[in-house]
């Protein structure tokens, strides 16, 4: 084990990667079976994937090819690193939940085994709605709903709404926002984040439209991501644009042939602008205080529970 943790070590220093995980983590990442080449690449998939969780699989195979462990975001090279990861994630080297899919869900209503199961889920579900007491509402809107769960850490803890659009909306989803900020009478601020192509940019501009229709207030809209300064900010490998989009050539005359997906920006850099946004329309000293009450309601709402939980009686079950 040893010998082979020597010879992975010196093949990723050979290709320009500097190890950053313990000797432990590499071992694990060589008991996955992983031979050759793909060990290596193996080894540097986990370590970006430990630095940026959550990712989606897409923005990490963009991150491995940056680092020039693969030589494009071909579908080929796609399929590589998904086969890679279902190794690691199966022999339990990188966690399922470091890599993000939210596309893909199981519905189902919620139930508990018991009332004193249903006690202790609303103990703990509590929460104040901070933004009800703030003088401004921000909502964070995001092309992609795989790359919408590497930003739910942020927009969950800071309580704002995030919608996933998922492509062209319909009528119904934009009306249902706009009903919803029609109901708010403070300034309203929206972030959005999306492909920079020519479809990324339509999307974004129908989306606007149909909000403008049916919202009767105003709002501001800004555009967090993908912009044109990142290509160069993070190296952005290009994408050609597709010229059979009827859109193309508009998008060309004003943003230029570059494409790129939003994946392709790191997301703890995702995170960052999106928490920095929020945080610009968060007075400190209010949400400190309403942290406070927030403690206070609930140590007073668990009181109430705990005397509920201890006056439970439970029913015997019948056996079929």
């Amino acid at each position: 084990m040893k010998t082979n943790l020597a010879s992975l070590l010196e093949r990723l220093r050979d290709g320009g990667w500097t190890p950053g995980l313990t000797e432990e983590s590499y071992d694990l990442v060589i008991r996955a079976g992983l031979r050759g080449k793909n060990l290596a690449l193996a080894s540097v998939a986990t370590e970006i994937a430990l630095d940026q969780k959550p990712i989606t699989l897409r923005g990490l195979m963009y991150q491995v090819v940056s680092a020039g462990w693969l030589p494009s975001t071909d579908q080929q090279h796609y399929s590589r690193i998904g086969r890679i990861l279902t190794t690691l994630r199966e022999s339990g080297v990188v966690p399922f939940g470091w890599i993000v899919d939210n596309v893909r869900e199981t519905d189902k209503p919620s139930s508990w085994s018991g009332l004193r199961d249903f006690v202790e889920t609303v103990q703990d579900s509590y929460r104040l709605d901070y933004w009800s007491r703030l003088p401004e509402y921000v909502h964070v809107i995001c092309e992609k709903d795989a790359v919408s769960g590497t930003l739910a850490p942020i927009t969950r803890r800071l309580d704002v709404a995030l919608s996933p659009i998922r492509g062209y909306v319909s009528l119904s989803f934009a009306h249902e926002i706009a009903e919803t900020w029609n109901k708010i009478t403070k300034p309203i601020h929206v972030y959005y984040l999306g492909d920079f192509d020519a479809s990324g940019f339509d999307l974004e501009r129908d989306l606007k439209a149909k909000l403008c229709r049916y919202c009767e207030r105003s709002f501001t809209w800004q555009r967090l991501a993908l912009n044109a300064e990142d290509f160069s900010t993070f190296n952005l490998i290009p994408l050609a644009p597709k010229t059979t989009d009827r859109r193309c050539a508009a998008f060309i005359r004003e943003h230029g042939s570059r494409c790129a997906e939003l994946d392709a920006i790191p997301p703890t850099e995702l995170r960052r602008r999106v928490q920095q946004a929020i945080e610009s329309h968060i007075p400190q000293e209010e949400w400190q205080r309403l942290q406070t009450v927030e403690r206070l309601e609930r140590e007073s709402f668990d009181q109430v529970l705990t005397s509920l939980q201890s006056n439970l009686k439970p029913i015997p079950e019948r056996s079929l």
